[in-house]
C-alpha cells in the first residue's frame, strides 16, 4: 500500500498540533477593590466580581458618565454625578462577562476606562472605589485605619482561640459550661429533607440534633457541588414557635471547597425547662448560597 500523500496529511497533523484554547482566569474576588487608574498596574481592563442579584457599587473620585452593557437585565441601577450603583442580573451564567465603560467629565471622550463585570457564584465585589489621578492623602489614611482595625479584630479573635484550646477539654468543659444535667446529652439521627438541599450546589448528606441542659445543636453533613469554595458566615436558629434562639455559635471556620463534604456544628442557648418541639437552621455565606432547614425535630 502506498503513503498517503503528503498534503493529506498535512491537516490532520496541524490539528493534532493546535493546542486547546485556554480558559480564561478567573478575577480576584475581594469585597472592596480599590483602582488607582495612575498606576501601571490598572493599565489593563479591571475585572470586578459580581453575583447574581448581588449589589455592586462603583464610587469614583470625579464626575463621570457610565454606560452598563444590556442595562436593561439588571434589577435596579442608580447614578450619581460620581458613583453607579446595581443589583447584578438574576439569570447571570457563571463566567458571562459584561461591559461598564466610564468617561471623565475632564477627559476627551476617546479616553474611557473600561471595567469587566464577571459573574462569580458565591462571591461578589461590593465596592470599587476609583481613583483617576492617584490616591489623596485622605483616602490613604482610610485605607491605613481600615487595615488597622482589621488586624486588631484578627489579634483579638487569635486571642480567643488560644483561650479556647487552653480551655479544660472533655467532660469536665461539658461541666464547667453548665451543660450537664441529670438527664445528659442526648441526640436523634436526622432523616434528611429533600426540601433542604433547594440549593442545587450545596447537598445535605445526613446529620444529628443533640440537647443538654441549656443548649441545643445541630450538626450537618455538606457537600459542595458548586464551583466556588462555600463558607458559613451567618447562622439562624428559630423555634417552630417564632423565637429566635440566642447565643449562636458555630463552625468550623474553614471554608468547603467544591468537591468536598466537610461537617457544619450549631448551636444556640436555650433556658432550662425551656419547651421546643422543632426548629428551623438557616446557614448563610457572604454570597447568594444558603441552606434552610425546616421542622428539624428535637431529641
Amino acid at each position: 500500500m502506498l503513503p498517503a500523500p503528503l498534503y493529506l496529511l498535512l491537516p490532520l497533523v496541524l490539528r493534532q498540533a493546535t493546542p486547546e484554547p485556554m480558559p480564561a482566569p478567573r478575577p480576584v474576588c475581594v469585597d472592596r477593590q480599590r483602582i488607582d487608574l495612575s498606576t501601571r498596574a490598572a493599565a489593563g481592563v479591571q475585572e470586578i466580581c459580581i453575583a447574581p442579584g448581588s449589589l455592586t457599587g462603583f464610587v469614583f473620585d470625579q464626575p463621570a458618565s457610565v454606560d452598563l452593557e444590556e442595562e436593561v437585565r439588571f434589577g435596579r441601577v442608580l447614578r450619581g454625578r460620581d458613583s453607579i450603583s446595581f443589583v447584578s442580573p438574576p439569570d447571570l451564567a457563571p463566567g458571562e462577562r459584561l461591559r461598564l465603560s466610564v468617561r471623565f467629565e475632564k477627559d476627551p471622550p476617546e479616553h474611557g476606562v473600561t471595567f469587566m463585570l464577571v459573574a462569580h457564584p458565591g462571591q461578589v465585589t461590593h465596592q470599587v472605589d476609583v481613583f483617576h489621578d492617584g490616591r489623596s492623602r485622605a483616602s490613604l489614611w482610610q485605607e491605613i485605619e481600615e487595615e488597622r482595625a482589621k488586624n486588631q479584630r484578627l489579634g483579638e479573635e487569635n486571642q480567643s482561640l488560644q483561650g479556647q484550646l487552653n480551655a479544660p477539654g472533655g467532660l469536665l468543659r461539658v461541666f464547667l459550661n453548665g451543660e450537664l444535667g441529670r438527664q445528659g446529652i442526648v441526640s436523634r439521627v436526622l432523616s434528611v429533607n429533600v426540601s433542604w438541599n433547594v440549593e442545587n450546589s450545596l447537598t445535605i448528606l445526613d446529620g444529628t440534633v443533640f440537647r443538654s441542659f441549656n443548649s441545643v445543636a445541630v450538626q450537618v453533613s455538606v457537600k459542595n457541588s458548586g464551583t466556588a469554595p462555600w463558607k458559613v458566615e451567618k447562622a439562624l436558629f428559630v423555634a417552630n414557635q417564632g423565637q429566635r434562639l440566642e447565643g449562636i455559635r458555630f463552625g468550623p471556620p474553614q471554608a468547603i471547597y467544591p468537591g468536598v463534604t466537610s461537617a457544619i456544628f450549631v448551636e444556640a442557648r436555650v433556658a432550662p425547662g425551656t419547651p421546643l418541639e422543632a426548629l428551623t437552621l438557616t446557614l448563610n455565606e457572604e454570597g447568594p448560597r444558603s441552606i434552610t432547614m425546616e421542622n428539624i425535630p428535637l431529641p
